[in-house]
């Protein structure tokens, strides 16, 4: 059990130093022009994630046409969260897609229809480790998160600082619930909620529409889903918090945003799942494959089952995670799999 004096440690040497998380400013966070920086993309480098990529199924593409075998005819369009101007910027012809849409489907819907529902989302169960001895854990003692190395830790420590938490979030939040304070990365804390994740902006211009709102989710599946699942959340927590690695400048945002904007979904999850393996090594590997199970091809199957009634009446708006896209369990090739006719459309200015 971990007691007063080694947890009075442990929040004394977080104390001790500046938050690791100050390298994210302003100016390391603004993107005028995104741009790719190949040195960005180093180690391994952008032809060797190229070469990874390349090997995963439906990698290049934001905006795919569904057609059910009667003919009728959705949408499916992969989201980036973050809030940045040229992200919020959607190109036109999603844009009609959506004042076209009879439904538009996004992820979770966030708004609360009563009171009582506003409260549970604060409180939702698993959120929080279960009242206890707020100076017992079950924790090693060592100051580290989930297993992972002590640097990493703090990273996560000073994550939560800036996001209203404490030193002790560990103690305070489950695994599920620090999985969940890790979503959005440093960058996106300028806007201050002034601007919408884009996932959010889709939800407002459908609502602007005048279309129907399909939640593919609850707000508080994600906790649900992991109750009891400490091990996958843990696994969460290693691939969100191996994004919170400092940089010096904005090189690393800029080429993200603009493979986005390119299309080239297969690429940032090569390079994505590169840059967990520097950090984390063996222990990254391990745990992306753990998340991408629970993240990608369990929520994938529960998509498809929400949807499918959808498909044959047509003229629906599908937002979900761009990184939900491609890949074996992806959406695409789920959606091929259950007899649906899936194919790219191509914008201006993305990748062939």
């Amino acid at each position: 059990m971990l007691r007063l004096p080694i947890l009075l440690a442990v929040f004394l040497m977080a104390a001790a130093v500046a938050p690791a998380q100050d390298w994210a400013t302003e100016e390391t966070c603004t993107v005028d022009l995104p741009e790719i920086h190949d040195e960005a993309l180093e180690p391994p480098g952008l032809a060797v994630i190229e070469t990874t990529s390349a090997g995963i199924a439906n990698a290049t593409g934001r905006f795919w046409k569904v057609t059910a075998p009667n003919g009728a005819t959705s949408h499916l369009w992969g989201t980036m969260t973050s809030s940045h101007p040229m992200i919020l910027g959607l190109p036109r012809p999603v844009r009609d897609a959506i004042n076209r849409a009879r439904t538009v489907a996004i992820e979770v819907d966030e708004t609360a229809e009563s009171r009582e529902e506003h409260r549970t989302a604060i409180h939702f169960e698993s959120y929080y480790n279960e009242a206890s001895d707020p100076f017992a854990s079950d924790g090693t003692g060592d100051g580290t998160i989930a297993g992972l190395p002590l640097h990493v830790s703090d990273w996560i420590r000073d994550r939560a600082l800036d996001t209203g938490w404490s030193e002790d979030a560990e103690i305070v939040l489950s695994p599920a619930g620090l999985a969940a304070m890790l979503r959005f990365e440093p960058c996106e804390d300028f806007a201050r909620r002034a601007f919408p994740m884009q996932n959010n902006y889709i939800h407002l211009l459908g609502i602007l529409a005048g279309v129907d709102i399909l939640a593919l989710e609850k707000p508080g599946d994600f906790f649900a889903d992991l109750k009891g699942r400490d091990d996958t959340a843990e696994a969460i927590i290693a691939v969100r918090a191996a994004r919170l690695h400092p940089v010096a400048d904005n090189r690393k945002r800029s080429t993200l945003l603009a493979l986005y904007l390119q299309g080239r979904i297969g690429t940032i999850r090569s390079w994505r799942a590169s840059q967990l393996q520097n950090v984390l090594g063996q222990r990254g590997r391990d745990a992306l494959r753990v998340a991408d199970d629970f993240m990608l091809t369990f929520r994938n199957r529960r998509f498809l089952d929400k949807l499918s009634p959808e498909w044959p009446i047509g003229d629906v708006f599908v937002a979900v995670d761009a990184g939900q896209i491609p890949g074996e369990t992806g959406l695409v090739r789920m959606l091929r799999d259950a007899g649906l006719n899936v194919q790219r459309v191509r914008l201006a200015g993305e990748a062939p």
